[in-house]
């Protein structure tokens, strides 16, 4: 865990590998975690796959000691606002392609609960985890009563869905859910982007 703090993760270089709970696709562009589910060889693979289709391939990485997917660290919650965990900070320079395209960044509230139920190997931090319907409407564990309270001051309508008990089956309701196919264009959030901005070499590395 002390190697992961300085990039220097268990995924070596030799085989391409990657999850999909690693990527997030926000329009035109994807965002992909590099750490121990996903190397830099299969960050590559998505550029040399999705570049020529148009969309823009940004490797992310976070100042975390067990990086694996990214739904309890960095969430989009609506065009321009993003949930990041407190206690994984994105490192130096990664914050540049939302703050050049006014992309708010807050930081989630602390989890209700100090320790996973049972059975449980994911973080307290699935209360982050959550579904987003529409722009407007949020799903969140149901004993998340803070997150629900902070979603609510975001403008949020919070519905709240049981779900703390199925945690042990590996994750919380965005890990549950398929992805949620909706009707529109793909929309540009990131227009201004700047030299480097998409380079997996970027930032650090």
């Amino acid at each position: 865990m002390a190697r992961s703090l300085n990039k220097e993760y268990s995924t070596r270089e030799t085989d391409i590998l990657f999850d999909a709970a690693d990527v997030m696709r926000l329009g035109k562009d994807i965002f992909v975690q590099h750490g121990l589910t996903t190397n830099l060889a299969g960050i590559h693979w998505i550029k040399r796959k999705y570049e020529p289709m148009g969309y823009r391939i940004h490797t992310l990485s976070f100042a975390d000691n067990h990086p694996i997917h990214i739904d309890a660290t960095f969430c989009p919650l609506r065009p321009g606002l993003m949930l990041l965990n407190p206690h994984r900070p994105l490192f130096a320079g990664q914050r540049e392609i939302f703050e050049k395209n006014d992309w708010q960044i807050v930081e989630a509230v602390k989890p209700s609960w100090d320790n996973p139920p049972a059975l449980c190997y994911s973080s307290t931090w699935l209360s982050m985890n959550t579904l987003i319907i529409d722009h407007k409407t949020v799903c969140v564990e149901a004993s998340e009563k803070a997150q629900m309270e902070q979603f609510d001051k975001l403008g949020f309508n919070v519905i709240p869905v049981d779900l703390r008990d199925a945690y042990a089956f590996g994750g919380g309701l965005h890990c549950a859910t398929a992805d949620v196919w909706r009707e529109g264009k793909c929309e540009d959030y990131f227009p201004n982007q700047f030299s480097g901005s998409h380079n997996v070499s970027h930032w650090e590395y």
